[in-house]
C-alpha cells in the first residue's frame, strides 16, 4: 500500500519522452481541452462556412455584396433584362452629368477632358475603331481592348455608370475641341 504523501509525489513526477537533444528533454503533457474544442470548432466552423457562402449561395457572393454596396445591379440580374434603349436619355441632363463625372475620373487620362483623344483615341469625331452603335461602345468600354492597353471597366464601374457614360460619350460628338487628335477606325455616325 502506499501513502498519500507517495501518490501526491508520483502524480507531481513529471513524465518525460524517451529522446533528448544535447541534454534537454521533452515532457510528455497532453494538449488541453480547451485547445481541442477550439481546432475542431474552428473545422465545424469552416465546413459550414463553405456549405453556405460557396455551395449553396445563401449568403450571396463576395462580388455581389460588393456591387450591392456601391449601389450597382447585381451580375444576375443584368443578364436577363432588355437592352438599355439609349434614344430615351439622350437629353437626360442628370445621366449625362453623372456619365462626364465618371469620364473625368477614369477615362480623361487617356482620351483626354475633351474627349480629344490623347493615348487612346479621339472620342467626339465620327470615326470608330470598334463600331458606331451604342451597344458597341459600352461592349468596349466594359470589355476593354487589352491589345491597345484599355482595361475593362464592366467589374469597377457596373452596368448603369457605363449607361452613364456612353450618354456622356454620345453628348460630346462633333464638339470638335482644340488639339484632337486624327480620326481612326471607320466612319460613321453614333446610333
Amino acid at each position: 500500500m502506499t501513502t498519500e504523501n507517495e501518490d501526491k509525489k508520483n502524480k507531481k513526477e513529471a513524465k518525460f519522452l524517451e529522446h533528448d537533444f544535447d541534454g534537454i528533454k521533452e515532457l510528455d503533457n497532453p494538449i488541453p481541452l480547451w485547445f481541442h474544442c477550439i481546432f475542431f470548432g474552428t473545422i465545424i466552423f469552416a465546413a459550414a462556412y463553405l456549405l453556405y457562402y460557396q455551395v449553396y449561395k445563401g449568403g450571396g457572393t463576395i462580388k455581389k455584396d460588393y456591387l450591392i454596396s456601391m449601389g450597382q445591379d447585381s451580375p444576375e440580374k443584368a443578364g436577363g433584362d432588355a437592352p438599355f434603349d439609349y434614344k430615351n436619355f439622350l437629353k437626360d441632363a442628370e445621366k449625362i452629368e453623372n456619365g462626364k463625372k465618371i469620364y473625368a475620373s477614369n477615362c480623361a487620362s487617356c482620351h483626354g477632358m475633351s474627349g480629344q483623344g490623347t493615348v487612346g483615341p479621339n472620342l467626339t469625331d465620327d470615326y470608330w475603331i470598334a463600331g458606331d452603335t451604342y451597344a458597341d461602345v459600352q461592349k468596349i468600354i466594359e470589355d476593354g481592348e487589352p491589345a491597345k492597353g484599355m482595361p475593362g471597366w464592366k467589374a469597377i464601374l457596373g452596368e448603369k455608370k457605363i449607361q452613364d457614360l456612353v450618354l456622356y460619350i454620345a453628348s460630346i460628338q462633333g464638339t470638335n475641341p482644340p488639339g484632337a487628335k486624327k480620326p481612326e477606325g471607320k466612319p460613321g455616325k453614333l446610333h
